[in-house]
């Protein structure tokens, strides 16, 4: 169901619980209708597979050993080499933290799409009643 239906229906709803408990139906130009997404359904736990896990873990460490060879390996004094270092390291720091705030993100949202969606269910069961 489309978001459009889904909200004609809540407001076909409304209209007719007032009409059935005959008190008389004001209008308000501006009233908040609850968002309702087709994502209504519980999120599942998505978990990696223990290869998927191993993957990750083997790929970060040889990113970082052939990262340190190629630092060594490097023509030029040691502070240039030092300076490499120190540069690939605060690179390496930047991506979990840029990694961390969008998972922080992501699940914010969708644990707001969630408190809305669960803000509806309410609002329609207590029309159906």
């Amino acid at each position: 169901m489309s978001n459009l239906h889904a909200h004609a229906a809540l407001r076909d709803r409304v209209r007719h619980s007032s009409a059935a408990s005959a008190q008389p139906e004001t209008y308000q130009a501006h009233a908040p209708i609850p968002h309702i997404t087709s994502w209504s359904t519980p999120a599942m736990n998505q978990t990696s597979s223990p290869a998927g896990v191993m993957f990750t873990y083997v790929s970060f460490g040889a990113a970082a050993f052939m990262t340190a060879v190629g630092v060594w390996a490097l023509p030029g004094d040691l502070w240039m080499k030092g300076y490499m270092a120190m540069a690939n390291v605060f690179l390496v720091g930047a991506c979990f933290t840029l990694a961390k705030t969008q998972r922080d993100e992501h699940e914010g949202k969708r644990l707001a799409n969630r408190l809305e969606d669960a803000k509806a269910e309410k609002l329609l069961m207590g029309i159906d009643r």
